[in-house]
Parts: C-alpha cells; sequence; structure tokens
C-alpha cells in the first residue's frame, strides 16, 4: 500500500505536533501523541467517533503479515486456517486442501462454473479453484495481496473494497449476475469497525448491503446459487480484564468486530438467502495455530534487515503499529480460544467451554433459487 496515506499524514502531524511543543514548551509534551491516541480510543469505543480511517486500517493490518510473517501462500497455508477433524497428522498441504475440497462440494461447484471470492487474500483458493476447472475473480482491499495474487498466480484480482460495489453502476455491470458462487472466507469480521458494535442500525446497513450485493452477484440461472462463509462469531462476553484487553489489541491490529450470538450474521440473511448448513469449524482454526508456528495466530517471527527497517518505518506511519506488536508477542489472538488455548489435541466439546468465540461455516442459497425447487 502507499507508504503516505490518509491516516499515516494524519498521524505523522501529531508526532510532530508534540515534537515542536516539546522543544518550543515542554518536554513533557513529546507525550502529547500517546494522550491523542488514547483520547481516539475513547472516542472510538465509547462515542463512534475516530481520527483515523477503519478501511486503512485494515489495509494497514494485511500489510503487517504481508511484511513480518512468513509464507504465508502457497506452502500449505494462508490466512485463514485448515481442516483437520480429528486428524492431526495431515499434513499442511493436504488439511488446506481438504478445506476447498469441502467448500466446491458444498457449494455443488463444477468445471466451468464461475466463482467469485470476496477478501481473497493472496489468492491460494481461487488457484486451486481454478485448477478444478472453475473460473475465478477476486476482490481484496489490500493493494500488497492483490499484488501478490497477480504475480503469484496471474489472477484476476479486483484491488477495491466491496463497499465500493453497490455504490458503482460500472461495477455493478462488469459483475452483477456473472457468478454460480461467492465466498467470503474469514474476512466478515473486518467489514464493521468495532466502533459500531452496539449500533444495530450500521450493523443491519453494512451486513444488508453484503447479503444484499451478494444476491446480486449470483447468476439468476445458476445450479450453485450459493454462498460460503467462514466468520467468527462472539459466543458470550469476556470474562476478565485480559480477555477485554485481547479483544482490544485484536481491534487495533485487525479492525472489525465478530457478529454476536451465533446467528449475529444470518439474522441479516433472511431476505436473500436460506440457510442450507452451518458447521463448527473453531478446533480446527485454534489447532491450525498450535500446529503450525508460522501461522498468523501464534506466530514465529523470523527477523531480517528488511523487517527491521519496516518495523522503524511503519512505527511511523500507522498509528497502531504497536498495538499489532502487542497482539502477536501476547499471543492475544489465542485467548479468544480461552485458558486451554494451545492444548494440542482436537477436543472441540472441552474447548467450548472455556472459550468465547466460535468459527461457523455457512453455506446459504439465493432464495429464490430454494423456493423455485423446493
Amino acid at each position: 500500500m502507499p507508504i503516505f496515506e490518509p491516516n499515516s499524514i494524519k498521524y505523522l502531524a501529531i508526532i510532530a505536533i508534540s515534537i515542536a511543543l516539546a522543544v518550543f514548551v515542554h518536554p513533557l509534551l513529546i507525550l502529547l501523541w500517546v494522550v491523542i491516541l488514547l483520547v481516539d480510543d475513547v472516542m472510538y469505543f465509547r462515542f463512534q467517533r475516530t481520527i483515523f480511517d477503519s478501511e486503512i486500517a485494515i489495509q494497514r493490518g494485511y500489510q503487517f503479515a504481508n511484511i513480518f510473517l512468513e509464507d504465508q501462500s502457497g506452502a500449505g497455508r494462508d490466512l485463514g486456517f485448515n481442516v483437520y477433524d480429528g486428524d492431526l497428522q495431515k499434513t499442511r498441504e493436504q488439511s488446506q486442501q481438504d478445506k476447498w475440497d469441502f467448500m466446491i462440494e458444498s457449494l455443488n461447484l463444477n468445471a466451468g462454473d464461475r466463482l467469485l471470492d470476496i477478501g481473497c487474500g493472496y489468492g491460494d483458493w481461487l488457484n486451486y479453484a481454478r485448477s478444478q476447472g472453475m473460473e475465478v475473480m477476486g476482490v481484496n482491499i489490500s493493494p500488497d495481496q492483490a499484488n501478490e495474487a497477480r504475480a503469484n498466480y496471474d489472477l484476476e484480482i479486483l484491488n477495491i473494497n466491496w463497499k465500493d460495489i453497490p455504490a458503482s453502476p460500472a461495477l455493478q455491470e462488469q459483475l452483477y449476475g456473472k457468478f454460480d458462487a461467492v465466498t467470503f472466507m474469514d474476512t466478515i469480521e473486518h467489514y464493521v469497525p468495532s466502533m459500531y458494535r452496539k449500533n444495530d442500525e450500521k450493523l443491519a446497513e453494512i451486513y444488508g448491503s453484503m447479503f444484499d450485493m451478494a444476491c446480486e452477484l449470483l447468476k439468476p440461472d445458476s445450479d450453485s446459487g450459493c454462498v460460503f462463509i467462514s466468520c467468527l462469531h462472539m459466543t458470550r462476553d469476556p470474562e476478565t480484564v485480559w480477555d477485554d484487553f485481547a479483544c482490544y489489541l485484536q481491534t487495533r491490529y485487525h479492525s472489525g468486530y465478530y457478529p454476536k450470538g451465533d446467528d449475529g450474521l444470518t439474522r441479516y440473511s433472511g431476505e436473500y438467502f436460506q440457510e442450507l448448513a452451518r458447521y463448527d469449524k473453531t478446533e480446527d482454526y485454534r489447532l491450525t495455530s498450535v500446529i503450525d508456528e508460522n501461522h498468523f495466530g501464534s506466530p514465529n517471527i523470523k527477523w531480517t534487515p528488511h523487517k527491521v527497517g519496516s518495523a522503524i518505518l511503519l512505527f511511523f506511519l500507522d498509528p497502531h503499529h504497536v498495538h499489532k506488536w502487542l497482539e502477536i508477542n501476547t499471543d492475544a489472538w489465542m485467548w479468544h480460544f480461552g485458558k486451554d488455548a494451545f492444548n494440542p489435541n482436537y477436543d472441540n466439546e472441552h474447548q467450548k467451554q472455556s472459550r468465547f468465540v466460535t468459527l461457523w461455516w455457512l453455506v446459504l442459497q439465493k432464495r429464490a433459487m430454494t423456493e423455485s425447487t423446493g
């Protein structure tokens, strides 16, 4: 992504003002930038106001993974998780392919069908679907990831925010009614800024727009007409101050909001889609981080001169860069899964007692198709 964008310009201005006031007024004013960030936190979480653009914050989160994590594409891992179904002896490559094969079967996709992946990451899933005969396209808000997907796999990627599609007649003309299936894999958690977590009107507006768009993207005469969603849901409130702190770091790293309750997302889909199936894949998500030290959930950072230089530069460009390092070094991501987060055993019922999230796979079919075949 660009070195300088609106958030970084504002942040640099805050730092520059703090330095100037420290030099000319009082040395303690060097801490003004910290105070401003804390005030922004209060405004963000209490009053739904912020200095910084949440959509740019999402791009910075993806940029962090792109720079500092290892082999996030093409190595049997991606920015989601692999599927073990209790068999922890699987290779990364096999457990990843099992996930994709399950998706293809659930979506009733066949060679020649057209697939659109919203939030397509580095394009690993699209590349596999194409190898099985599908025609594929991706949408990605992150320029870093979009460029990697094009360079590595020669994929057609639109480097846009999906929210631009319902607002653009040109994009609607290009995309609406052109696909047999649409996938949203581990990306919906970033669509609603967490400052709107208690704003039912905003939740309905954003998720409603998403499902309306997904419905419009699908061909009216497709044999599939399905959407496949992988999305973390918050199933209960955090119980300790450390749980709250982990959620805070997650928000400032990734930006976003976990839909509340098991039906926190599908309550907005009923006008457009019929739910065909859902699967609890939380243990697969958790164990992917336990098994693989380079998975984003609990990564082992391997330092290079480039990474050191990038970390220093981003300290001055990303207002929440420090939060990202705190998240990595405290394993805050894993706190979602409770006190037994690093248990190496596949035991969903046991783990369910302490975690406060559930990862749902949802298979939805366009309601008009469900009704016509029912």
